[in-house]
């Protein structure tokens, strides 16, 4: 059994980490400093492929470079009970914050979103939230609601917006054609957030939950974000990833055989091509 109190410690230090971490403002994260970004897709409880991730980001060995990881909860693997697993990699990114602190970013999703506002979120009938409840009370039956509300407060201080200086966008998704215009960046610097814009219609909920991925969607998005490319997870994609127009790229790192990551630059301009061969797999 893993001691409860460490785990603790390390949220307690990762969320000083995520708070101070330079260009933070709100859910806005502006890096700088920074020659090269690895951004992973969805990993839901992919122990597996995170080590796969931070091998090959070589962080120690490239301390200008920058991994950035998303939707971490709410996966498949369970404990032996039957009881979500997917802390563990929760637990996992919160020591490598701790490590690697100007280095490592944990971007929100519409999961970690539904988790700590406690609004359903099912997938073959089971309520996913409280499957992730269970599992934190199977690894830690000691110290399961402080772990709990310890691994709230961490998704209350990450990023919903990575912002690279080269002009690309990086986020869990993109409001629908419906809500794109009413989309603020302000909003996601405000401190303390407002609840209503974690609330469907709202400003946040609204940007980790969209799925109208079209050029015009995204190309509308990006003009009012001052972006020409745009990084986003959230939509299932069983090759690891997808084009889904020429100014997007779709990643998901949580399939066995196709755990998909882009690879750019961030120290220079972005070019069409170098963005369009920006894919890979882990």
């Amino acid at each position: 059994m893993i001691d409860p109190n460490k785990v603790l410690n390390t949220i307690e230090k990762a969320i000083l980490a995520f708070k101070n971490t330079p260009g933070r403002s709100g859910r806005v994260l502006r890096l700088a400093d920074t020659s090269e970004v690895i951004v992973v897709g969805d990993l839901h409880g992919r122990v597996d492929h995170l080590k796969k991730a931070f091998t090959l980001s070589d962080l120690k060995g490239n301390p200008s470079r920058t991994l950035i990881v998303q939707e971490l909860i709410h996966g498949t693997s369970t404990h032996p009970d039957g009881s979500d697993n997917s802390h563990l990699v929760l637990d996992m990114v919160a020591s490598l914050k701790c490590q690697f602190p100007r280095q490592v970013h944990y971007l929100l999703g519409n999961h970690e979103l539904s988790q700590v506002t406690n609004r359903q979120i099912s997938k073959n009938n089971i309520d996913l939230n409280q499957s992730f409840n269970l599992g934190i009370a199977y690894a830690y039956p000691s110290a399961a609601d402080q772990i709990i509300e310890a691994y709230k407060k961490l998704i209350s201080v990450i990023p919903a917006m990575i912002f690279l200086p080269n002009q690309v966008c990086i986020s869990h998704s993109l409001p629908d054609k419906s809500r794109v215009g009413a989309f603020e960046v302000a909003r996601l610097e405000m401190v303390p957030e407002q609840d209503s814009d974690l609330l469907p219609g709202g400003n946040l909920h609204s940007l980790v939950w969209g799925r109208d991925t079209s050029l015009e969607n995204a190309e509308n998005f990006l003009n009012k974000v001052n972006c020409k490319w745009l990084v986003t997870g959230h939509i299932p994609c069983y090759q690891g990833f997808d084009y889904t127009n020429s100014r997007q790229i779709i990643l998901d790192a949580h399939f066995d055989n196709a755990a998909g990551y882009c690879r750019l630059p961030a120290d220079r301009e972005v070019t069409s091509e170098v963005f369009l061969k920006s894919g890979g797999l882990l």
